[in-house]
């Protein structure tokens, strides 16, 4: 049986040295670049008449996020009202490297900031109008309404356009919970529903890059 100097192994170990050195070290860059980015952003957040209309065309290949997250990457307050609400800013909405950036892993992070910081232009989905009373738990018999804009920003913090976009509850949801509420208060499990559904069709109707064309063999 060789030995541990043998020529076989000796052989091996330069194979799985050069291996390792023809490994490319993915980019890595310091997360306070994109502290200061997200600052910078959240500080220059646009009317509609400032920035001209979004196409969908200007979403294509960006990374994406909600105005909640953007706060929390400038280590910025986050309000404690319904458009702040984890429940309307699902998580759903933002790219998977953005969930890198507010994650645990350090070597994941700086990954994450050089990815981010090389891309031409950022997407944040702002919430800025929540006008569903029920799903609040609120005893207003509506269906729930959700307005929004979704803002292209540069890679220098400023917007490049906007899209202003409204969701409401799916009317089959809300009748069928508006008929459930015969007490004086929201029954908190129909609130839940209400917040799920919003939150979905949130998903739905955000504005995004066209889905890509089926390809044919």
């Amino acid at each position: 049986m060789s030995g541990p100097s043998s020529p076989r192994n000796f052989v091996l170990l330069l194979a799985a040295v050069a291996a390792c050195r023809s490994t490319p070290k993915q980019p890595e860059a310091d997360p306070a670049l994109v502290k200061a980015l997200a600052a910078k952003m959240a500080q220059n957040m646009p009317a509609p008449q400032v920035a001209r209309p979004c196409q969908p065309k200007d979403y294509v290949g960006l990374p994406t996020l909600t105005y909640r997250t953007l706060l929390q990457l400038a280590d910025l307050p986050i309000k404690a009202d319904p458009d702040h609400s984890e429940w309307i800013n699902p998580p759903q909405l933002e790219s998977p490297i953005v969930h890198d950036l507010t994650g645990t892993d350090v070597t994941a992070q700086r990954r994450a900031t050089a990815l981010m910081m090389g891309v031409p232009a950022w997407v944040i989905y702002k919430v800025d109008l929540v006008n569903a009373p029920m799903a609040l738990g609120i005893k207003e018999l509506k269906i729930g309404t959700i307005g929004g804009r979704a803002i292209r920003f540069g890679r220098n913090g400023l917007p490049e356009c906007v899209e202003i976009f409204y969701f409401q509850n799916d009317q089959k949801v809300s009748d069928d919970a508006i008929s459930k509420s015969d007490r004086a208060i929201i029954d908190p499990a129909i609130a839940k529903i209400l917040r799920d559904d919003l939150a979905q069709q949130y998903l739905m109707h955000a504005p995004r890059a066209p889905a890509a064309a089926p390809t044919t063999k």
